[in-house]
C-alpha cells in the first residue's frame, strides 16, 4: 500500500473518529469519561504495533518529553469533546486548523524553523478560511469556539513534545503508551470510579469504542504513511479529514447550518494548508 492511501485512509479515520464523537456526544455523555475510553481504546489499537522499530529512550530527559505528550494530549482530548458537545463536528475541525499558525509559531520558537514570505501568506489565508467558516449573520459565533482553539493550543503543545521525543524514542510506542496513559489519567480523574466508566459505555454503547478504534487506526495509518513517503507530502493529503469531516457533518449529522460559509472557508483554508506544505 502507498503512502497516499495510507495518508487518505489516515484523513478518513480521524474524521470518522471526530464525526462518531459528535453523534453520541450532542446529547448526553461525560466528555471525561468518553475521553478515558475513547483514548484507552487507540492505545490498545496501537498496542500489537509497540514492537514496530522498537526504541527505548536512552537519556532520562526524553520521559519528561513523554509526560509532556501525555499531559498535553489530554488536555486537548478532553477539551475537543467538550467542544463536540457543543458544536458543530464541521465547525470544529474548520477552527482547528488555526493549529498551523500555533505551529509555525512554536517552530520558530522551540527548534528555530525558518518563517518564510510563503508560510506567512498561508497561514493567512487559514485564518482567513476560519474567520469566513464561523461568520455568521455578521457576527462571530462563540459557543464552543475559545474551547476548540484551547484544545488545539494544547494539541500543538503535543505535537512540539512529540518532535523532541521521537529522536530518542519509536514512534508507535510512545504513541500507544501515551493513549493508555491518557486513558488511566482521565480514569484517575473520575476517582477510579468504574460505575462512571461503565455509565458511558451503556450511553454511548459501540459508537464509542469504534470511534477509538477509528482514531488507533488514524495513528497506525499516519505512522506508516511517514514511515513509505515524504513528511511534506503524507501531511497536506491527511488534511483531507477537514473535507470528510464536513461531509460527514453535513450528511450524516444533518449540520447545515451555515453551510455555504463554511464550504468557501475549507476551500480558502485548503489552499493556505497547500501552500503551507507543498510550497
Amino acid at each position: 500500500m502507498n503512502w497516499f492511501i495510507l495518508a487518505l485512509l489516515a484523513g478518513l479515520f480521524f474524521a470518522g473518529a471526530r464525526v462518531l464523537s459528535r453523534a453520541f456526544l450532542r446529547t448526553q455523555g461525560n466528555a471525561l469519561a468518553f475521553t478515558a475510553i475513547h483514548d484507552f481504546v487507540a492505545g490498545l489499537v496501537l498496542l500489537p504495533f509497540l514492537f514496530w522499530h522498537l526504541k527505548w529512550p536512552e537519556h532520562s530527559i526524553t520521559w519528561v518529553y513523554f509526560a509532556g505528550i501525555v499531559i498535553t494530549a489530554f488536555l486537548a482530548d478532553w477539551l475537543s469533546f467538550v467542544a463536540l458537545k457543543k458544536i458543530d463536528v464541521s465547525l470544529y475541525q474548520i477552527i482547528n486548523q488555526v493549529r498551523h499558525i500555533f505551529i509555525l509559531i512554536g517552530g520558530l520558537l522551540f527548534f528555530s524553523e525558518k518563517i518564510t514570505s510563503i508560510k506567512i501568506f498561508a497561514v493567512v489565508l487559514i485564518s482567513l478560511g476560519v474567520i469566513v467558516a464561523i461568520f455568521e449573520k455578521h457576527k462571530i459565533t462563540k459557543n464552543g469556539i475559545f474551547i476548540t482553539v484551547l484544545s488545539t493550543l494544547f494539541a500543538v503543545g503535543g505535537f512540539l513534545f512529540v518532535k523532541a521525543t521521537v529522536v530518542d524514542f519509536s514512534e508507535t510506542a510512545a504513541a500507544s503508551l501515551e493513549l493508555l496513559a491518557i486513558g488511566l489519567l482521565s480514569f484517575s480523574l473520575l476517582g477510579f470510579n468504574p460505575r462512571t466508566i461503565m455509565r458511558e459505555l451503556s450511553m454511548q454503547k459501540w459508537g464509542l469504542i469504534i470511534s477509538g478504534v477509528l482514531f488507533g487506526g488514524f495513528e497506525v495509518s499516519l505512522f506508516y504513511a511517514l514511515k513509505v513517503g515524504e513528511a511534506s507530502r503524507v501531511i497536506p493529503v491527511t488534511q483531507s479529514a477537514l473535507v470528510f469531516t464536513l461531509i460527514g457533518g453535513i450528511f450524516l449529522l444533518g449540520e447545515r447550518t451555515n453551510i455555504v460559509t463554511k464550504i468557501v472557508g475549507t476551500v480558502i483554508i485548503a489552499s493556505g494548508i497547500l501552500l503551507l506544505y507543498i510550497f
